[in-house]
């Protein structure tokens, strides 16, 4: 048996549904792209995860010869319907690549394997795991530049090793299987961050801006105003896009058994209801019910607060105000700031009083601009 089919068999057993190999020359096409898109992408081509080098896999791993591609279907399970709509699918399905983790443990135990096989393994900073994908041949570009596979759709993970020995394994050239003059996803995203077929500005993605916006570094300091109130109740994450391709159609028909932990723990603690607890909620809530779900991008608290605010406001609840006047009190600047928005969103008499008093008492000028300009949207 070669080398290739033994890894390929043992990814599988290990739970990954596709696996793909190809060659680790550089991937030029995206570092064009790149420099091409640099005031868009700065944070993350040349900050966080370093893609404008990563485009080399040397970079990742000196001496890097093949890549080995692995695909996880994460829409096997259903998702409760509380949680749809606040946390994107991806992120309910808890593909967190650390040691005490499901997945990150098949990664793992895939690892080892190899060092087995006597390879040196790369695999930070990530590589650029969709050009990865389809040159290994396991899917396509959709228009909303996702990575589509055959049977899948865009509900797949995808995980990529340079390794340090010769694989076999092919080199496809980027493609798109999206029907003709589709658009169904460019017009369904309502921050329009996908401008173009094939072409996503993330400064305007809602996905983007519930873990990225004032918590990477490079990023935007706060969410534009234009965007907060086109984010809905999002959370984490965000399916629009995916959920509106009829690629995908298929797979969000199937009749799918249910996540036990998902609707048995995650759900009861992040409904719309429980988003209040959220908004106000101590370390120890957070650490128990909220970061176990939650957990990708975000350590800091002060992140799910400022997005809790933000959706309870898009929310219109007004039942909501008790919980916005004790969060208009939160320690954490951000949590005021974000939640005089919200208190200017709902509005009402209620809304208009609690924005007055903490004006009279607040300390920031940055808190105090919100409280502002929330009172003249009144």
């Amino acid at each position: 048996m070669s080398l290739t089919r033994k890894i390929e068999e043992y990814a599988l057993d290990l739970g990954f549904d596709k696996v793909g190999f190809t060659g680790a020359s550089p991937f030029d096409q995206l570092a064009s792209a790149l420099a091409e898109r640099r005031s868009g992408y700065n944070w993350v081509s040349e900050g966080l995860l370093q893609l404008a080098r990563v485009a080399d896999p040397a970079f990742v791993l000196p001496g890097a010869r093949a890549l080995i591609v692995l695909l996880y279907d994460y829409h096997k399970q259903s998702f409760p319907p509380a949680l749809l709509g606040k946390v994107g699918k991806a992120y309910q399905a808890r593909l967190y690549t650390g040691k005490k983790r499901i997945f990150g443990s098949r990664l793992r135990l895939l690892k080892e394997f190899l060092e087995q096989q006597g390879m040196e393994i790369g695999v930070r900073p990530a590589l650029p795991e969709r050009q990865a994908a389809v040159r290994a041949g396991l899917g396509t570009f959709g228009r909303n530049t996702f990575f589509y596979v055959p049977g899948i759709g865009s509900y797949a993970a995808i995980t990529t090793l340079a390794v340090n020995k010769e694989l076999d394994g092919p080199a496809f050239d980027p493609g798109s299987s999206c029907p003709e003059d589709c658009r169904q996803c460019i017009d369904a995203c309502p921050t329009r961050a996908i401008y173009a077929p094939f072409k996503m500005d993330p400064l305007r993605c809602i996905s983007f801006h519930t873990y990225g916006t004032g918590n990477f570094p490079g990023a935007p300091a706060d969410i534009p105003f234009e965007i907060r109130e086109k984010m809905g109740t999002w959370i984490y994450g965000c399916d629009i896009c995916q959920d509106a391709c009829p690629r995908n159609r298929k797979t969000l028909k199937r009749v799918l058994p249910p996540d036990a932990y998902l609707h048995e723990v995650a759900a009861p603690a992040i409904t719309l209801t429980n988003l209040l607890n959220m908004l106000n909620m101590d370390d120890a809530f957070f650490q128990s019910k909220v970061q176990t779900l939650l957990y990708g991008y975000i350590w800091e608290k002060k992140f799910l607060q400022r997005n809790a605010a933000i959706a309870l406001g898009n929310s219109g609840d007004e039942t909501a105000l008790p919980d916005l006047e004790q969060a208009a009190g939160d320690p954490e600047e951000m949590v005021r700031a974000y939640t005089a928005w919200a208190l200017g969103r709902i509005g009402g008499k209620r809304g208009k009083k609690i924005l007055e008093t903490h004006r009279a008492k607040e300390q920031s000028a940055a808190v105090s601009a919100e409280i502002n300009r929330a009172l003249e949207s009144l």
